[in-house]
């Protein structure tokens, strides 16, 4: 009898170890969207005369992605994205001149994922192919480019919905900087 004992007590951690680690994000398909707030820098050349124009806004931002998770790995997951992001019409009036900014573009990323039993720990780094419209008192102008950017974030998930936040920095040509904070819902098959 005590023997059975000694064997159901030293089962019991390899139990809830399995337990736990079911909440885990297995590997697999996912589709997400988020909203948050962009950011954009720039030094604009004044169209309408000397000098530039020092551009700084916010602008509430939209993105949806989808990727596939493999857990290949023991301790590290690694995923493969792509996604549209929509990072708002921030404007601010310069000189007396009213400036917009519009930015959109597709992403194309690899995380690196720490899983920790439902919790998340995530970098990201990745290619933006943007188009990018400016006007500045009337004056418009419209680029598209390919370039980097990288992010970190954390998530968390129970059974296949989770939720996370993250931060991301994108190197836009033609611009100074291009920033979003965002919350995204997250749903794994």
């Amino acid at each position: 009898m005590n023997r059975k004992l000694l064997i159901s007590l030293a089962a019991a951690p390899l139990s809830a170890l399995s337990i736990s680690c079911a909440g885990a994000a297995d590997g697999g398909f996912y589709i997400g969207a988020g909203v948050g707030q962009a950011s954009i820098k720039d030094d604009a050349p004044n169209p309408n005369g000397s000098g530039t124009i020092a551009f700084d806004a916010n602008s509430t931002a939209y993105k949806a992605f989808g990727g596939y998770r493999l857990t290949a790995l023991p301790l590290l997951d690694l995923a493969a994205e792509a996604g549209y992001i929509y990072f708002g019409n921030p404007s601010q009036s310069i000189q007396g001149q009213n400036v917009q900014y519009k930015l959109q573009g597709a992403t194309a990323a690899g995380l690196l994922i720490l899983p920790f039993g439902p919790v998340d720990f995530f970098g990201k780094a990745g290619a933006l192919y943007s188009t990018l419209d400016k006007s500045i008192g009337g004056t418009s102008s419209s680029k598209t480019g390919t370039n980097a950017f990288y992010g970190a974030g954390v998530g968390f998930r129970v059974w296949k919905v989770g939720i996370r936040a993250e931060y991301e920095y994108f190197e836009v040509s033609n611009i100074n900087r291009a920033q979003m904070y965002s919350v995204s819902g997250v749903f794994q098959f």
